[in-house]
Formats: C-alpha cells, structure tokens, sequence
C-alpha cells in the first residue's frame, strides 16, 4: 500500500498510512480507506467517470525544503525522493522524527558489503554520489553522513592513507553494528600496526605481551645460535619435555594474541578514531572550519616514526632480555 501513502482518501479526507486497508475503484481507480468505501457505497470522484479519466496521486504543495529523515539532506519542496538517499519523501512513516543512525523502514538497505556507494569524488571518497546501481532506496554516503555522532568525512581525514577500506569498516560498526573484521598487517606485527596508527598504548601492552611470550622461543634461537647465547639454556633443556610444553603454550597464545589483534584491530582503530575526533570537535567551537579539519587531519594519519621506534625499541628489548637472563 506504500504508493498511497501521503494521498488523500476523498470520504474521510484522512491522508493513507501504511497500516491501512485500502480499496480503489475499478473503474477510475481512485482510492479509499476499506471502511469509507464501504459506509458509502460507491465511488465519489463522478467528474473523472463523466470524462473517462483515470486516478492520479496528488500530495499537499510544500513550499519549504524537506529535510530527509534518514540521512538529514534538505531537498527541494517538490522532491520525491531524496538527492543523497533515495529516500521516498512523501512516505509519513519515513519523515516521522527519527534518528538519522537509524535504518530505514522501507525498501531495500544495503549493508557496507553492497551498496554503500555513496561518496563523491569531491568528497574525496570513490564513485560519484547517487551513482548506485541498487535503486533508489540504497544506502549511500557522503562526507555529511552521521557515522555514530561524527561525520564520515572527519573520520576520512582523520585515517588519511588507505580510506576507502577502513571507512568500509567504519560505517559498518557504527551503522550496522558488529566488531569483527580482518587486518592483516595487524595479524603480523600487531604492535608495530598500532605504533604505525599512532595508537600508542595498544602498542605498549602488544610488545610487552609478545616479548614475555616470546622469551621461551628467545632460549630455542639463541641455543640455535641466531642470538646471543644465554648462560643457563642448553640444548638439554631446550629439548626437555617440560620445556616443551612451555613453548607450545607460549607460542599458542602468542599466536592466538595475534587473532584478536587482526580480528578487532579495525574496531579498536574505529573506537579510537571516534574518541579523537569527538575530543577535538567539543573544544572548538567557534574556530574556523579549516583549522578544525587540519587538528584532525593531524591527530590521525599514520607515522613511520613511530613504527621505525617501535621497531628499534621491540629489538633493544630482546637484546636487554637476553642481558638480564644472562645475570640470573
């Protein structure tokens, strides 16, 4: 019944609802609510049966822009449907008061695997806005999109290098929920790729953690002569059934460390993300767009520095494990 929507029935004067029982004439096909037709009895719209004609939608004139009530586009007063969205405008369900986080309601939502397609190359973000081929009610975005309280183009300043994948990730955990998702850079080095992302802390508690782990495979390399040698491993103990044991566990856990790392590294990335950007906005207020853009663009992106200190720092520690176990 969602064609009627927003029409008016011509006995009650009520306009249709998506909830309504709605018969139309067989003869001009005008329609009208079940009950109104029935108490009745006929169909009123006689000039359309002198003349022949048929029934045609007619909605109440706008005259101010209509705000849509999924994404928040303004539109121009005599839009059917709206120019970012899809979204049909004259639907009363759609335009009641609703959170623009919200899915929609009607039509066909593609998640972030099929039709997210929204990003206008002068958003910097892919394929011409409203170039989707997946009808008029797929989901699109732009740089204005909510994404959980920030706007989709602060978090694509924010990442800076490789976007198009982690704005994937990131409208599908705020938009569509979910934490799971595939790094792979993060599955390898987890804290070299947190140190990378200037995600500091993660990286602290991964390179910790791996180390410790690491210390039994530390013993098995330096008997095997790839590391300086340490004083109390031999070749007995190392081969020791007890041992043995340790390291399979160790490097168990290490190994599942590194799954959780390239499982939620994304999300954490996202939460991370959110955070920054939401601190930034909420003490400036007031500052010029630019210089706001430029704090973020800044607080985000990658540093090499970072990871090249990482790096230097993870070898040191080994080294420095290797000196203290030396002096047991």
């Amino acid at each position: 019944m969602g064609k009627y929507d927003g029409c008016k029935c011509l006995i009650c004067g009520e306009a249709f609802k998506s909830s309504d029982d709605v018969v139309v004439c067989p003869d001009c096909g005008t329609p009208y609510h079940r009950s109104c037709y029935l108490e009745r009895g006929e169909c009123v719209n006689g000039d359309l049966h002198a003349s022949g004609g048929t029934w045609a939608p007619e909605f109440e004139e706008r005259t101010e822009p209509v705000r849509c009530s999924r994404c928040g586009q303004e539109n121009p007063p005599d839009g059917l449907f709206c120019n970012r969205c899809g979204l049909p405008l004259n639907n009363e369900t759609l335009n009641a008061e609703r959170s623009f986080n919200e899915r929609a309601q009607q039509g066909p939502v593609n998640g972030p695997q099929n039709g997210y397609n929204g990003y206008g190359p002068q958003n910097g973000f892919g394929p011409q806005n409203g170039a989707s081929p997946y009808g008029p009610n797929a989901m699109r975005f732009d740089q204005d999109s909510d994404i959980d309280g920030v706007k989709l183009g602060d978090y694509a300043r924010f990442v800076g290098k490789n976007q198009f994948s982690f704005l994937t990730h990131f409208i599908r955990f705020g938009k569509f929920g979910g934490k799971a998702s595939l790094n792979f850079c993060a599955l390898i080095f987890p804290q070299y790729w947190f140190f990378y992302r200037k995600m500091p802390l993660l990286g602290v508690l991964y390179m910790i953690a791996s180390l410790t782990l690491s210390i039994p495979t530390i013993m098995v390399m330096s008997v095997a002569g790839y590391l300086p040698s340490i004083s109390f491993v031999s070749e007995s103990l190392v081969k020791s059934q007890n041992f043995s044991m340790i390291l399979n566990l160790t490097s168990t856990a290490l190994m599942a460390l590194q799954c959780v790392s390239a499982i939620f590294a994304n999300y954490w990335y996202y939460k991370n993300a959110r955070k920054q950007i939401m601190s930034i906005r909420s003490v400036s207020e007031g500052e010029e767009a630019e210089a706001v853009n430029a704090r973020i663009t800044r607080s985000g992106g990658v540093s090499w520095a970072a990871f090249f200190l990482a790096v230097l720092i993870s070898n040191a520690l080994v080294v420095g494990s290797i000196f203290v176990m030396n002096k047991i």
